[in-house]
């Protein structure tokens, strides 16, 4: 899934290895076709949106949404209250589904954004959180 997300212009780094270990990852299907994909990491007793990523043809269609809201009942099940994390480079997106943009001090370090050298300088993603109750 890796070259998927890096087709659909998410960074990796040059050993295409995810910052935390996924725990889980879905795919989305229409009619049997391929149309998007979610990646769920683990920090501690929190949990990040790590990648997500809608093949073009299927964009604003609630193709991530559906994705990210299929990824947090699965974690509410089963973890319980927890906070879910993601660093959004279109935070209207995510606002929609209830996250709150962050401040960096406030989120653990859980992005290979927050080391890069452009973040904050050439490159404004959001920090976001939602905090997952029973």
């Amino acid at each position: 899934m890796v070259d998927f997300y890096i087709s659909r212009g998410i960074e990796f780094n040059d050993d295409k290895k995810f910052f935390h270990p996924p725990i889980l990852s879905y795919i989305a299907e229409i009619n049997n076709n391929f149309v998007g994909a979610i990646t769920i990491c683990k920090e501690g007793n929190d949990f990040i949106l790590d990648e997500v990523a809608v093949v073009e043809n299927y964009e604003k269609q609630g193709v991530c949404t559906a994705l990210v809201n299929f990824a947090i009942s699965k974690i509410k099940k089963e973890y319980g209250e927890s906070k879910f994390y993601l660093v959004a480079k279109n935070p209207e997106v995510f606002k929609n589904m209830g996250f709150n943009i962050i401040q960096r001090e406030e989120a653990p370090n859980f992005s290979e954004c927050f080391s890069c050298p452009n973040f904050q300088k050439i490159c404004f993603p959001e920090i976001m959180v939602k905090t997952l109750k029973k």
